[in-house]
């Protein structure tokens, strides 16, 4: 008779399941209305309700399900999708707490680890991540996920111990920083020793990473929130404000050799404001230049003055660059607005028109901007050669080699399997070639 009660309430809500796999979630909503009329088991109605408003990314309304049904199943799945809902809303420390009673109520259900860890180091709470990444290894060692999570937090702390593997490498490594001199010639042979022995620590620990980063960032405490800045635009095709005091020095180079060497380069730079720069391969679509270095500013002159300093650098450090100059905000944005691409601010500022702060508004209160911004902390990186740095410069050098830029060999000549690319990665850097 249970087992026939069973079958009953399956059958009754499998429309809603159905209408979910199927990704259409208001119809789900709608037959769930209809079986509360019915008087069907409310709590069940409740947990799918939260699960589906969990997929359509309305966070309040899903929490506000969780918290009607936590009390009758107090449950691991519960208690996490609790905390994703509080961390999308910006609310950090709240889903922190939630994640752990997932963890105390099943100590090897891995969402929960993975979202602790990533909310504590959003947090600035490093120790306390790595407390948790080396918990999943006891059960989970060869998580790539949760590798690359530790590998990104050691650009921000030195842990006191070596007490995993990881730290240990990154610990070897960075001791081989390329040492500051007076004369500041970067020489191929000091890199390709460098980045000899870094692989040498590898090959003795018989360890593989599979890493996919390929920009090396050097931070400061400056938030520059690009990415909501590049979602407004790809959604409303507006420049957000803050991109209008953004200014860059860009160097664009000709080789791998250069890129490479121009990141050891910026390591050693000393700026007054600890500029926020970084070294990238280029893989977005119609856009010329493989290898770049930037300087982020927020005024011309400012840009204009570091500009100066590094193209004086550039001579003594014998780093061939094919060209330097300021931008202003991102290029994709000149597509759209010419007039941005000069430099000149009382030009550019007659762009932003005054309904775009609306805009701008309505689109950080529906995801939650502010609220992250006041708990996310932004902390400088170690401007040192590390095992992050080193991994990225590796996948430099399979970009080099799909391109046919040879100058690798000349500055670290070992076997740069292809292989390791996906077929995506590889038709993306092969455009390239029809780009420059």
């Amino acid at each position: 008779m249970k087992k026939n009660k069973q079958n009953s309430t399956q059958n009754i809500f499998l429309p809603v399941i159905v209408n979910i796999k199927s990704k259409k979630y208001d119809e789900a909503i709608d037959i769930l209305n209809q079986l509360i009329d019915r008087n069907q088991d409310q709590n069940i109605i409740d947990r799918l309700k939260a699960s589906i408003y969990l997929k359509k990314e309305d966070w309040k309304l899903a929490l506000s399900y969780y918290e009607k049904i936590v009390d009758k199943e107090n449950s691991y799945d519960v208690k996490n999708n609790m905390g994703v809902a509080l961390y999308r809303m910006g609310r950090l420390k709240e889903a922190c707490i939630k994640f752990e009673e997932s963890i105390n109520l099943n100590k090897s259900y891995l969402p929960a680890y993975e979202n602790i860890i990533m909310t504590n180091k959003l947090l600035g709470n490093y120790e306390l991540s790595i407390k948790f990444i080396l918990e999943v290894f006891k059960f989970n060692p060869n998580n790539k996920k949760v590798k690359n999570i530790m590998i990104d937090i050691l650009n921000y702390f030195n842990p006191k111990n070596n007490e995993n593997y990881i730290i240990g490498i990154n610990y070897e490594i960075k001791k081989l920083n390329l040492k500051k001199k007076n004369n500041k010639i970067i020489q191929s042979f000091e890199i390709r020793n460098i980045l000899q022995k870094a692989q040498k620590i590898l090959n003795e620990k018989k360890i593989q990473f599979s890493y996919p980063e390929t920009q090396i960032f050097k931070k400061n405490k400056l938030n520059l929130n690009c990415k909501r800045h590049l979602d407004i635009f790809n959604l409303h095709k507006i420049i957000p404000k803050f991109c209008f005091n953004c200014y860059k020095v860009q160097i664009v180079l000709s080789s791998i050799k250069d890129l490479i060497k121009l990141y050891f380069y910026f390591n050693n730079l000393f700026l007054e404001k600890n500029n926020i720069r970084k070294c990238i391969i280029e893989l977005r679509k119609n856009i010329s230049g493989n290898y770049k270095g930037y300087i982020f500013t927020n005024s011309i002159k400012e840009s204009e003055e570091i500009m100066k300093i590094v193209k004086s650098d550039l001579l003594q450090t014998k780093i061939s660059i094919d060209k330097i100059e300021i931008k202003h905000g991102c290029t994709e944005y000149y597509s759209e607005y010419k007039l941005f691409k000069n430099i000149n601010q009382i030009e550019t500022s007659t762009i932003y028109q005054n309904d775009w702060n609306k805009i701008e508004t309505k689109y950080d209160d529906e995801n939650y901007i502010i609220e992250n911004n006041e708990q996310t902390v932004f902390n400088d990186t170690i401007n040192e050669f590390n095992l992050s740095d080193f991994l990225i410069i590796k996948n430099w050098l399979l970009y080099a080699k799909v391109l046919g830029d040879h100058s690798y060999k000349e500055i670290f000549n070992y076997n740069v399997n292809e292989n390791l690319l996906s077929n995506i990665q590889k038709k993306q850097i092969s455009l390239r070639k029809l780009i420059n």
